[in-house]
């Protein structure tokens, strides 16, 4: 029997401490969960302190307030904090700006990847340059608002909001934003 109660106490610990740092996690008091989830500031503060073990129907109603599954209660790592959204002042912070052309890097967490994604900027006018680019990396794009003339090798295309394009490494292009009234916005992906 005492073995029994060790491994409920020890369930209510680790039921009650991932839920404090999940609640922590995402910035909401034991008391504004609570009313969230429609549920007592008790009942929080007793399984965060490992005195009640929740059944599963009580955790998912509490978990309601956050919002969560209770899958991704106790499948994610809680203890992972790492970045996982980039605002976009953020990113703006971050961006490179020539005369006609912005590009924001949106950071990119795995070490095992070479992919890379940018989100950038043709503004009106703007042109990349009569002389053709290479890129040592593959890229395709998306275009999300504008209008975009594309030169790949000899072939010319005139692309709109959500048409998208994919170049070989090594290709030769051209980017022109052929609006005269609206920058056009690319999201881009590197390999």
């Amino acid at each position: 029997m005492t073995d029994l109660t060790h491994v409920t106490t020890s369930v209510a610990l680790d039921v009650g401490a991932r839920l404090k740092l999940v609640r922590e996690q995402n910035g909401f008091s034991q008391r504004e969960l609570a009313k969230r989830a429609n549920v007592t500031h008790s009942s929080i503060s007793m399984i965060e302190q490992g005195q009640n073990s929740p059944s599963i129907s009580s955790l998912e109603k509490i978990l309601s307030g956050i919002p969560m599954t209770v899958a991704q209660f106790f499948i994610c790592d809680p203890s992972d904090a790492s970045q996982v959204v980039y605002r976009s002042i953020e990113l703006i912070s971050r961006q490179q700006q020539d005369i006609a052309v912005i590009i924001q890097d949106i950071p990119h967490k795995s070490p095992y990847s070479n992919i890379s994604l940018q989100k950038c900027f043709l503004l009106v006018g703007a042109d990349i340059g009569a002389i053709p680019q290479l890129s040592h990396q593959a890229i395709s794009g998306v275009v999300v608002s504008g209008q975009l003339e594309l030169t790949a090798n000899t072939h010319v295309s005139f692309l709109h909001a959500g048409d998208a394009f994919s170049l070989a490494a090594q290709q030769p292009y051209r980017l022109r934003n052929i609006s005269t009234i609206e920058d056009c916005v690319l999201l881009l992906c590197k390999a």
